[in-house]
């Protein structure tokens, strides 16, 4: 009896693997490239331009390569408030911008100010 069970489960996972059901983990997967659209312009914001490029190119670093960041500055791929409707629409896939200007369309962005130490414009909350 007991060969039997082991030849079953050679013969299963034998079966498994060659038919290619074992999946592949993400770090094998290659480079990933991901955009980014921000709400600052090269122009008249380039200190904050420049953080969302210093984020990217630290994403890049801390994943060996394997994640490529390609940051676009607003009225680039999209306007300046339109970043976080272009994210769940799936233009982009992350954005670099103030989360207070979208609480009209997602009020947790105004919890998650809280915690990160901003103010509430108002001041019951």
């Amino acid at each position: 009896m007991r060969t039997r069970r082991r030849a079953v489960l050679l013969g299963a996972t034998a079966a498994v693997a060659t038919a290619g059901g074992i999946p592949v983990p993400a770090i094998a997967q290659g480079v990933k490239e991901l955009k980014m659209v921000t709400s600052w312009t090269q122009e008249g914001m380039s200190g904050l331009q420049t953080a969302a490029e210093r984020l990217a190119q630290s994403i890049t670093a801390m994943s060996d390569g394997r994640l490529k960041i390609a940051v676009y500055p607003a009225n680039s791929l999209v306007r300046p408030f339109e970043v976080f409707d272009a994210v769940s629409a799936g233009i982009a896939d992350m954005y670099h911008s103030d989360d207070y200007y979208f609480t009209a369309k997602s009020p947790a962005l105004l919890a998650a100010d809280k915690y990160y130490g901003t103010k509430s414009p108002n001041p019951s909350t």
